[in-house]
């Protein structure tokens, strides 16, 4: 019996043997290549025009602001929009404008705007994170405006669309 078991084994393995189509075969690779894995795309941030409503003042024109191409205090300004415009660029400096003012308790139109520049914040946080503070990782298009009242700079981060940050970074 126990040479039938052992026959039979032998056979079982033979049988096996003589039915499995060889070496284990082995999944095709790519080959190694030096390309890289990724397309790295490199997006200029957007530039003001020449010719913008908010010209930095120099020695000739200290209140560049105030040459006309800026709106006149109590002209109305367009509602800010999701996109990066001058129309929306305005909007913001005006928010800015106004949330200085009430920071500092002040006139609107002791407040004027150096730059405002169109930017593209990596959060939510607009570059301004707060400690303890998560914030979504989105790209989030906005403005870096600066302020000045009499010779004291403001910086203020902003979205397009309500949120305006004074950031003392």
């Amino acid at each position: 019996m126990r040479k039938s078991i052992i026959t039979w084994g032998l056979a079982a393995a033979i049988t096996l043997a003589a039915c499995s189509s060889g070496p284990a075969a082995t999944q095709p690779t790519a080959p190694a290549t030096s390309e890289p894995i990724a397309t790295v795309v490199v997006v200029e941030a957007p530039t003001i025009p020449a010719g913008s409503p908010y010209p930095a003042p120099t020695a000739g024109n200290p209140q560049a602001s105030t040459d006309g191409a800026y709106p006149a205090p109590g002209q109305v300004t367009p509602e800010p929009t999701s996109e990066i415009n001058e129309a929306t660029m305005r909007a913001m400096s005006d928010l800015a404008r106004q949330k200085l003012a009430e920071e500092l308790e002040i006139s609107v139109d002791q407040i004027q705007v150096v730059t405002a520049d169109p930017t593209y914040w990596s959060d939510a946080s607009l570059g301004c994170p707060q400690p303890g503070m998560t914030y979504q990782q989105v790209i989030t298009p906005g403005y870096r405006i600066t302020l000045v009242v009499g010779s004291d700079l403001y910086v203020y981060h902003t979205d397009t669309v309500q949120t305006v940050i004074r950031c003392q970074q």
